[in-house]
């Protein structure tokens, strides 16, 4: 049942790899060992992720079994999600099985990249003026202290630390190096069309001013779906006006899709500059419904500035 679960958390089927080779090699500085990072390509030679067979020591005693899995990361470095090796199931402490709740509750927190893991040393993990006796073994350990539990699969405080280190460390800077010796527009599309702001972020922030028309309708689309930091960013990035008309009008529709904090980085973009605004202010004039008071009192004194005909229909602004 888990694993039907985490597939689809790592929206990377595995009918889509054709080939992996390996990329590059790590060595996590908490345990010192070498770990083999491949690429995958699909079917048309496109790579498309990152993936590693991790097999990882996480404690010093007896009470700990190795962590055995395989780990994805998209293209950005990312961490995109895991997958178990049959025979070798997670455990936590005295050996216990992970159920499928904590599996889905550690996918969460290799994700959250804010985790309070990130400052924590290993030391912290653990109150050890509060024993915890094995059932199992001839062992005591300390207690997980409150403040720590809400970040760490209870009872697998260390295996939830060194994952979240490994997945989301130093790891991904090797990756977007190598995936900027072998970027291309394929992979440009792939990106933006990720789930995570943050792998289109990493796209972004590499398109020339070029590339924002080439990529329009990709764009246009990651504008209506998107969260907000994406909108803005490209809204406020894009070179305006594109030199097709068809282009500025299907721009100019976007506005009512937007959440609010874009639609004041949109309304700026087309009121600030004449060349700008004497393209998109005849759209925006035939779409004035979708604007409230305030932002038609603006589109007003904007098109009086540059001396733009229509805003005399604005029944708010007459």
């Amino acid at each position: 049942m888990f694993l039907s679960v985490l597939i689809s958390t790592v929206s990377f089927s595995q009918s889509q790899v054709d080939s992996c080779k390996t990329a590059f090699n790590y060595v996590f500085d908490e345990n010192n060992i070498e770990n083999t990072i491949k690429i995958c390509s699909n079917a048309k030679q496109i790579p498309f992720r990152y993936e590693a067979d991790i097999n990882m020591p996480v404690c010093d005693d007896t009470l700990c079994a190795n962590v055995i899995l395989q780990i994805y990361w998209d293209l950005a470095g990312n961490y995109a999600g895991f997958d178990t090796v049959p025979g070798f199931p997670l455990t936590k402490f005295d050996h216990k099985k992970f159920t499928s709740a904590d599996y889905e509750k550690l996918d969460q927190i290799l994700k959250n990249r804010n985790s309070m893991l990130r400052i924590l040393n290993k030391e912290d993990l653990v109150d050890k003026s509060v024993k915890v006796k094995s059932e199992t073994v001839d062992a005591v350990t300390g207690a997980t202290p409150q403040t720590v539990k809400k970040s760490v699969v209870e009872g697998a405080v260390y295996s939830s630390y060194s994952l979240w280190h490994f997945v989301n460390g130093a790891i991904k800077n090797q990756m977007t190096q190598f995936t900027q010796n072998i970027y291309s527009e394929s992979i440009t599309r792939q990106l933006l069309q990720s789930a995570n702001y943050e792998t289109q972020l990493f796209a972004l922030k590499k398109m020339s001013e070029n590339d924002f028309e080439f990529h329009s309708d990709l764009l246009f689309e990651v504008i209506r779906k998107s969260v907000p930091l994406i909108k803005a960013y490209i809204i406020v990035k894009t070179p305006l006006p594109f030199s097709s008309i068809e282009l500025n009008k299907q721009f100019a529709a976007l506005f009512p899709t937007l959440d609010d904090y874009s639609k004041s980085m949109f309304l700026n973009r087309v009121i600030t500059e004449k060349s700008v605004a004497e393209v998109f202010l005849p759209f925006v004039i035939e779409n004035s419904k979708y604007f409230n008071e305030k932002q038609l009192g603006q589109i007003a004194e904007a098109c009086r500035k540059f001396e733009i005909p229509g805003f005399e229909d604005f029944p708010e602004v007459k």
